[in-house]
């Protein structure tokens, strides 16, 4: 009865219950009385710190009193009762640590409960969830989040706060300041949407509108950005209109005034000056003395600031006017450094305007101000490096440099920017140091100090790699990573980088590059049937987050918790790393490139880099050589590349008109490099607007490259002899031929003009047939046949995967690129996610496909996502065409492919000598053409699906056969003749 009164928090009644209880057992059972008296004392305790002035006392003497009632093996209902009752009591005094245990023991208990209650559990997962963040355990947070989602499923709860705080926490957890996982950060922030737009809780969506927008505008997306803060701005507005009609009053000016200064942030970034001037006049007019509380003062002088910064580049003077018009409504309690922040702007311009003595000046102040945020802090000492930079005293500005690296970095009294060796520098936490080390470099790549400018880009570079951990490299991002190429590849154009620091810089790019390229295919893996690799990936990935936000934190304030924390986690990735080794999935290997250039030793390869609309090759070869060299005039060099494509697209145009155009490519990109002189296959490694040009058909003195050359293409320097994605086949013979027909797809009229109608591809039956006759172990999959569910369920026996069909490369959205199956079915599209997701397990891929582009020369990106993807699903080389050939001219060249494969050619070998065979027996001029042949490109393993039939062997042993018998014959007649 005490226990059911001590639910309801009724500590008279419980007391006088335990007294009465104590009582009646100084009678009968005295052995319980040092039990019941300690369940009196515990439930004395317990009604003290119920109260919201916490007793010190009564709460120390809980915390030891059950401790002591553990000892009496108590039932563990009465445990996470009084667990949960000092989580709450320590947590009115953030007393963390104990906050952490008592949560812990708390849970632990209830699950050990006779009757959980399932209510109570949820809100005891959710304050794990929240305790846990708040310590630094942010994957166990995750955990206790994602569970109390299982619950509210489980239990149907509707509740749209509950449901709401929960998706909302695990968005939060997954925001760039703590695991940094974009992808997560917006699905759970879209559930949190869902949840609040349905209970039409407005403050609330109000909320999550302005996260979407946030979200929008990291990724570079600022009209989606602005049209979440519409949405926000639309709700409150509707909001406070509806209340009005009953008389009430719901306006709330400092949200109001919050999202005017959103949108003032977000114009800046568009560069909309007048919805800038707009949004700040209308907080000007609301900013009555009435209102003008400490919150809105920090509100319009921030927005001043982004004034500021939108006219600080060009009209220093305007961006003085809005400085000095700001700083009147500075708040009373600067919270949030808005007068720091001002004094860096004031920094900015007296620089700029060359008045030095003024801006360090502040710059003094500033460094002795004590109690700055770390960002403040490191921008101050960041501007005095680049202010003594400016006035040419480089002593000081390397003084700084060295400063900077001791007291932010891990780095010993000694360091010395002007001798650091990359391989000494431990990079730090945060991505934007990166920008902090460029900008010190930029400002010195004018001055005679060239060693120093390298050494601070080698520190860019190897602070970038330690930060990209789940990012795709968006635009933001991208932009730093391209500086610190464009500053190296210049160098190494110029011969002025060493062989062993290109070898350095390269081996970071590609270990950037590939990282890049696994953080694709983990984010557009749907429907996978192989997650473990994948779950334990994002494992390391989420503890290697994890770490970087405690590094940060303990940067902060240094506590002995965080570094115990920081440890086991450190144990965990070890764990989980070896695992990673020992698991033999083939994706596994695109993480691994500390030998990425001994894996490539023995081959020629060529790699187009375009950086900051400038283009670089990088060549490979033989003798492990490695030479760059800038392309210069990129733009008309751009402009001439889609020129030749757009005519190898029409087969009227003019051959020598285009034989003059690729001669004019081929000396431009290649007449310099040894290619026409190797006669094993070569690699290329394309970018940009490269993408779309075949280079076989590039011509020097009028012959084709694929005459004498070998050509094959790659997405990745480790994907190129890379064994852990290169499926063996196992004896795999079979073939899967598919070729759907189209009954209500709507093709393009030039599609029309290719295919012929009805839109059957009659050619690609044709085909298909062809190709089945050449393999015993073929399965033909036709018309309806061809559907999208049949090829997700194709057995893994299939060396082959030859797609007859239409697929559409989409370079704005590369996801949205697809294979067409038969349109029998209402799911007929397979999409590149989609694809990322399966199992294939085959040798190669052929997409004999017509081939819709959509927008004209973008990025290349649908082209290398297609290719990717199959490498993602178990398929190491894909066959596609760059355009759509006619039907006899692609069933010519595809059975002439299969033919050599037969023969046990390289995959490249064979697609080079099915073009030649094709323009061999083609007698037609017309149809020789670049139209019909030179589209289809081989990008991935190139080695043969069919071994080589050694026919010299079958030679031996025939003769010695021969011989053998000749002996036999002979000796029998010797014996007949004796």
């Amino acid at each position: 009865m005490a226990d059911s009164l001590a639910l309801l928090s009724q500590f008279r009644q419980v007391l006088d219950c335990r007294d009465k209880a104590v009582e009646i057992a100084s009678v009968t059972t005295k052995d319980t009385i040092p039990y019941l008296e300690l369940l009196r004392n515990i439930s004395q305790n317990e009604s003290i710190i119920e109260d919201k002035d916490l007793k010190e006392e009564a709460y120390n003497n809980l915390k030891s009193q059950i401790e002591e009632l553990k000892k009496f093996s108590t039932n563990p209902d009465r445990l996470y009762r009084i667990y949960n009752r000092l989580y709450k009591a320590s947590s009115q005094t953030n007393n963390i640590d104990d906050s952490d245990y008592f949560i812990t023991q708390s849970l632990e208990n209830h699950y050990k409960s006779s009757a959980i209650d399932s209510l109570m559990l949820l809100e005891t997962l959710q304050n794990a969830g929240a305790t846990y963040k708040q310590i630094g355990k942010l994957n166990e947070s995750v955990a206790m989040f994602q569970k109390a989602e299982i619950y509210c499923q489980d239990l149907k709860i509707e509740d749209a706060s509950m449901l709401g705080f929960n998706y909302m926490s695990l968005s939060e957890l997954h925001r760039y300041r703590y695991l940094d996982n974009p992808k997560k950060f917006i699905e759970y922030l879209k559930k949190a949407q869902d949840v609040y737009e349905n209970a039409h809780a407005v403050d609330d969506m109000i909320r999550v509108y302005l996260g979407l927008s946030d979200f929008k505008s990291s990724e570079g997306n600022f009209e989606q950005s602005i049209n979440y803060l519409k949405k926000a701005f639309r709700a409150y507005k509707e909001d406070v209109e509806e209340y009005k009609k009953g008389g009430l009053d719901k306006s709330n000016i400092n949200l109001e005034m919050k999202l005017h200064n959103y949108f003032i942030e977000k114009y800046r970034m568009v560069g909309n000056e007048k919805s800038m001037l707009y949004h700040l006049n209308e907080m000007l007019k609301q900013a009555t003395p009435k209102v003008l509380n400490d919150n809105i003062k920090d509100l319009i002088s921030l927005s001043h600031l982004y004034l500021v910064e939108y006219y600080e580049n060009d009209n220093i003077e305007q961006a003085l006017i809005y400085l000095n018009q700001g700083s009147k409504f500075f708040p009373t309690e600067d919270l949030y450094f808005i007068r720091e922040e001002y004094d860096m702007h004031y920094v900015n311009i007296f620089m700029k305007k060359n008045e030095y003595d003024k801006a360090l000046t502040i710059l003094k102040t500033l460094s002795e101000t004590k109690g700055l945020p770390l960002f403040i802090a490191k921008t101050t000492l960041e501007k005095r490096i680049v202010l003594n930079i400016k006035s040419e005293k480089y002593d000081d500005a390397f003084l700084g440099i060295n400063t900077f690296l001791i007291r932010y970095y891990d780095t010993n009294e000694a360091t010395d920017i002007r001798t650091l060796a990359y391989k000494d520098f431990n990079p730090g936490t945060v991505l934007s140091d990166t920008q902090r080390f460029l900008n010190i470099a930029k400002e010195l790549k004018a001055t005679p100090n060239d060693q120093v400018t390298e050494n601070l880009y080698w520190l860019a570079l190897k602070q970038f790699q330690a930060n990209l951990k789940q990012e795709i490299l968006s635009d933001r991002v991208n932009l730093l990573y391209a500086d610190v190429c464009y500053y190296f590849y210049t160098k190494a154009s110029n011969k002025a980088l060493s062989p062993s620091k290109l070898n350095q810089f390269i081996t970071f790019t590609e270990t950037i590059e590939s990282k890049h390229l696994l953080n694709t295919f983990i984010n557009n893996r749907i429907d996978s049937h192989a997650i473990e690799i994948d779950t334990l990936i994002n494992q390391e990935q989420r503890i290697r987050a994890n770490i970087t936000y405690l590094k940060k934190q303990n940067i902060e304030k240094p506590i002995d918790s965080i570094n115990q924390l920081i440890f086991e986690d450190n144990l965990k990735l070890e764990k989980i790393n070896e695992q990673l080794k020992k698991n033999s999935n083939r994706m596994a290997g695109l993480v691994n490139t500390e030998n990425i250039l001994e894996q490539i030793k023995d081959n020629y390869i060529i790699k187009y880099k375009q950086v900051n609309n400038s283009l670089f090759r990088i060549e490979f070869n033989t003798t492990k050589d490695i030479t760059v060299n800038e392309i210069k005039d990129y733009d008309i060099l751009k402009d001439k590349i889609k020129e030749t494509v757009a005519l190898l697209k029409k087969p009227d145009s003019s051959p020598e008109t285009i034989i003059k155009n690729t001669d004019i490519l081929f000396n431009k990109l290649l007449s310099d490099t040894i290619i026409l002189n190797f006669s094993d296959t070569v690699y290329l490694i394309l970018d940009d607007v490269l993408h779309y040009l075949p280079f076989e058909l590039l011509t020097h003195n009028k012959y084709y490259l694929v005459e004498n050359t070998t050509i094959s293409y790659a997405s990745a320097l480790s994907l190129i002899n890379n064994n852990s994605i290169v499926q063996t086949s196992d004896g795999k013979k079979n073939i899967a031929l598919f070729a759907p027909s189209y009954k209500s797809f709507a093709p393009t009229n030039a599609q029309l003009a290719v295919r012929g109608t009805p839109y059957y591809l009659e050619g690609t039956l044709n085909e298909v047939k062809a190709i089945s006759k050449l393999f015993a172990n073929s399965d033909l999959y036709i018309n309806d046949k061809a559907s999208k569910e049949s090829f997700k369920n194709l057995s893994k026996d299939y060396s082959i995967l030859h797609l007859s069909m239409h697929s559409f490369i989409n370079d704005q959205e590369a996801e949205l690129s697809s294979l067409v199956f038969s349109d029998n079915d209402k799911d007929y599209e397979l999409y590149i996610s989609e694809l990322y997701g399966l199992n294939l397990n085959a040798d190669m891929a052929v997409l004999s496909a017509c081939n819709t582009g959509v927008g004209e020369f973008k990025t290349g990106k649908g082209i290398v996502s297609m290719n990717t993807a199959f490498t993602a699903a178990g398929v190491p080389s894909v066959l596609s065409s760059l355009w759509s050939a006619p039907d006899e001219a692609t069933e010519k060249i595809m059975t002439s492919f299969y033919k050599h494969l037969k023969k046990g050619e390289t995959k490249s070998e064979a697609l080079k000598n099915a073009k030649l065979d094709y323009l061999k027996i083609t007698d037609d001029p017309n149809l020789k053409h670049p139209y019909y042949w030179a589209g289809f490109v081989l990008t991935g393993d190139t080695s043969a699906i069919v071994s080589p039939t050694n026919y010299w062997l079958y030679g031996i042993i025939v003769t010695f056969v021969l011989i053998l018998i000749v002996t036999i014959i002979a000796k029998r007649r010797l014996k007949l003749k004796s």
